[in-house]
Parts: C-alpha cells; sequence; structure tokens
C-alpha cells in the first residue's frame, strides 16, 4: 500500500520538498514543538504565505540537534 498523508512511510528523503502540515503529522509534531525546532534553526522556505521544509534541512536537524537515547 503507498504512503499517505494518514499513512506516512517512515521515511525522510533528502530530495523531498514538505509542507508545514505534513512535516508536524509525519514526525507526530504539534504546533509548538515544530515552533520550537524553528527556533533552534530547522530552515523554513516560503512561497507566499506557504512554508516548505527541504528533506535535507530536516535530515540535518535531527542529526544535528536531537539527543541520543537515554
Amino acid at each position: 500500500m503507498p504512503a499517505t498523508a494518514t499513512q506516512p512511510s517512515g521515511r525522510i528523503s533528502a530530495d523531498e520538498i514538505w509542507t508545514l502540515d505534513a512535516v508536524k503529522a509525519h514526525l507526530g509534531l504539534g504546533a509548538s514543538a515544530l515552533r520550537q525546532a524553528r527556533r533552534q534553526g530547522l530552515r523554513v522556505k516560503y512561497i507566499g504565505r506557504r512554508g516548505y521544509i527541504c528533506g535535507r534541512d530536516l535530515i540535518d536537524f535531527i542529526s544535528t540537534t536531537a539527543r541520543d537515547e537515554k
């Protein structure tokens, strides 16, 4: 079954472009967590009023910012 908005594939590809809503849904983040990520350096690009995140930027942000397991 192909991935849909309600059933993500679990993968983030460096060559994909994500809407802010898609990132929230895919990672299970709330609006507050996404705002915090943006304050911590997650890059967002805008076309008009619509915000997008490049897959490479998302991977880099998670790789450099996320903490290791306890």
